[in-house]
């Protein structure tokens, strides 16, 4: 899959070190994934880039990226790079670094993936996000995933390593400065609310999870979710309450609880204010459109 690599002393440039061939094999695999500790000594020299992507996930120390014809490119803690193919480029610890920790994934994206990687450029061929430490743990995290895929021998083995790849790719465009990015406290929040939507939350309660005060979280929220955060938390107990009476045939009282509604008849109020209809007519008209779209018995 790879390019050929050359390592070489960290004291001599690229274009002096290697003969290596300027060529670009046909990828055979569409993700390969691991780990690496790279010590001072030495660097990966690719006088012709890659055929395919290579995604460079920084855990620990810093890196120091050398391209023809630009000026070196620093990777730090809570840095994810990608190098786009066909960039010529050796890599390697940053000399006052001494070593660098770090996850790659050398990789065939799929076409949904391309707007994932839509990243600030920092040099030709070079893209760069920053991220926050919650962020970068999760990146990390679905990277390892990507690794322990390809090594466990699994019958969906790159399937699962994609997966996991994209999973990376997706908190990787979380972070990214082109959208709106949410702060990692807001997140924080929103996440709790997820997991515990049946529980009874105010604007204090989700405060204490954010580490704010109940007015900075409910001006951050406003500020980045475009809605009260009270508001927010609703619109998702209803999403919940949709998907329910759409699929599934429990009754009203059952879908009002597991939407994080405790009283029946405030859910029905609230349910008909945001979907001008209550709950039986909605399921009612969910039913019949999901009949009338079935094709014919026989």
């Amino acid at each position: 899959m790879y390019v050929p690599a050359v390592q070489v002393p960290a004291g001599r440039r690229p274009g002096a070190a290697t003969s290596a061939p300027v060529t670009h094999a046909v990828p055979d695999e569409p993700v390969i994934a691991g780990s690496m500790v790279q010590v001072a000594a030495h660097r990966t020299v690719r006088p012709g880039g890659t055929a395919d992507w290579l995604l460079m996930a920084t855990v620990e120390g810093r890196a120091r990226l050398r391209l023809p014809d630009a000026p070196d490119v620093l990777v730090g803690p809570r840095q994810v790079t990608v190098i786009e193919p066909r960039t010529p480029h050796d890599y390697g610890p940053d000399e006052e670094s001494g070593s660098w920790s770090l996850r790659w994934a050398h990789m065939l994206p799929r076409p949904e993936w391309l707007p994932l990687l839509q990243w600030p450029s920092v040099a030709p061929g070079v893209r760069r996000i920053d991220v926050d430490e919650t962020v970068h743990a999760r990146i990390v995290r679905a990277l390892d995933r990507a690794i322990l895929a390809r090594r466990g021998g699994l019958r969906h083995e790159t399937l699962f390593a994609m997966n996991a790849l994209e999973e990376a790719l997706l908190w990787c465009d979380s972070a990214n400065p082109r959208e709106p990015v949410l702060d990692p406290r807001l997140l924080a929040v929103l996440e709790h609310v997820a997991a515990r939507l049946q529980e009874r939350h105010t604007v204090a309660s989700l405060a204490r999870v954010a580490g704010l005060s109940a007015s900075r979280l409910a001006h951050l929220a406003a500020e980045q979710l475009g809605t009260s955060l009270m508001a927010y938390v609703e619109r998702r107990r209803m999403d919940v309450a949709r998907r329910l009476l759409t699929h599934t045939d429990l009754p009203i009282a059952q879908v009002a609880v597991q939407a994080g509604f405790a009283d029946p008849l405030y859910f029905s109020r609230r349910f008909r204010a945001a979907s001008s209809r209550t709950p039986s007519e909605f399921r009612a008209t969910a039913t019949a459109t999901d009949a009338s779209s079935s094709p014919p018995a026989g």
